[in-house]
């Protein structure tokens, strides 16, 4: 059985309706059992129900029991969702979540990765639109050319709606250091970030800033290169970036740090159907060894419904006993590169895969 923790929020429902989708026997998980029974009689007797607060252990337990897989969406993930990881590496159940905050993938990657070896349970976090495709993206463009010297992996979104979750998961991420993969090890990010004009086949030439993101964790495990870039196009200068999360760090770390997450999870529940298919993405990854390069483009619409998506499709993976990996993993090491691109490609997703290039 596949259990679906935050089942009632913003990403959980999207979650549980494609978990319908794909008939994969399956059990919501949350807080709130009137929240609970209202999605399972919306959703079906496909689900069973189980009333579950991430904060006690015991209830941590129950949730597992009988599990083959854990979905995970009860975030922010650093500093809430670790025991919940910590228990699915130790009972040998397949894990996974959609966490965008990189700390926590570090955390998972290299705190469990042995004891879910061992195991036998797969770990996947950041199974999100972002990550997922960013990983698979590198992969590709990385065929015929390993070692890389760099792989560059950069972002255009236009027309993003947050969720309460997410806003929370960004207030979270913004108090903790970040990485990124620099000669081949995970080195602290700069004060000032990188700054880049990349030339996005769809949306043009853009400058971009260095973002601490999770590929740099996912991707050297599956991909050899020396280094991993992450970028994404901020509608703000680098000096002033650099100025905001400094501040934001400061005051997230003290006393304040709480009440300021607490207030980012207030506001909409999430975007409308519509606002989703308004938004926009544009992924680029480039592989770089010596004078040649390839480079793999991802352009599509609503990141939430892609979340959705993949996180079911690899669920069902791991539920049939079809993950490639164990251990702390990526998406595309448990469902392969090509596994992400034909899964999403279904669901709308475009990938432009090029030839190497020289010069």
């Amino acid at each position: 059985m596949i259990t679906l923790i935050g089942a009632t929020g913003f990403t959980g429902t999207l979650i549980a309706r494609e978990l319908k989708r794909l008939g994969c026997p399956s059990r919501l998980a949350a807080r709130d059992s009137n929240k609970l029974k209202k999605l399972a009689t919306e959703l079906g007797s496909q689900f069973d129900t189980l009333e579950v607060d991430v904060t006690s252990d015991s209830d941590i337990k129950r949730a597992l029991d009988g599990s083959t897989v854990v979905i995970n969406c009860a975030g922010p993930f650093n500093g809430l969702s670790e025991p919940v990881v910590r228990e699915a590496a130790h009972r040998g159940v397949h894990y996974l979540d959609t966490t965008g905050e990189q700390a926590f993938i570090r955390y998972i990657f290299e705190q469990l990765d042995d004891e879910a070896r061992r195991s036998g349970a797969a770990l996947v976090p950041g199974c999100a639109f972002e990550y997922a495709l960013g990983d698979a993206a590198a992969e590709l463009s990385a065929e015929g050319l390993q070692p890389c010297d760099e792989i560059e992996i950069a972002y255009a979104i236009k027309g993003f709606g947050t969720s309460r979750g997410t806003r929370q998961s960004i207030a979270k991420g913004m108090g903790s250091p970040g990485f990124q993969y620099s000669n081949s090890a995970l080195e602290p990010t700069s004060s000032t970030p990188i700054s880049r004009v990349v030339s996005f086949p769809k949306s043009g030439r853009r400058t971009a800033l260095s973002v601490p993101f999770g590929e740099a964790i996912m991707v050297p495990r599956h991909v050899a290169t020396q280094n991993v870039t992450t970028l994404m196009v901020l509608p703000i200068p680098a000096l002033l970036l650099t100025a905001v999360s400094s501040l934001a760090g400061l005051i997230l770390r003290s006393p304040l740090g709480g009440p300021l997450i607490r207030e980012a999870g207030k506001g909409s529940f999430g975007p409308s159907v519509e606002d989703r298919q308004k938004s926009e993405f544009e992924i680029l990854s480039t592989a770089i060894r010596g004078d040649r390069q390839r480079q793999v483009v991802v352009t599509g619409h609503d990141p939430y419904g892609l979340t959705a998506t993949i996180a079911a499709y690899v669920a069902s993976l791991l539920h049939k006993g079809d993950a490639q990996d164990t251990g702390a993993v990526s998406p595309s090491m448990v469902a392969g590169a090509r596994g992400i691109l034909d899964a999403t490609s279904a669901a709308g997703v475009s990938w432009t895969i090029g030839e190497v290039v020289t010069g």
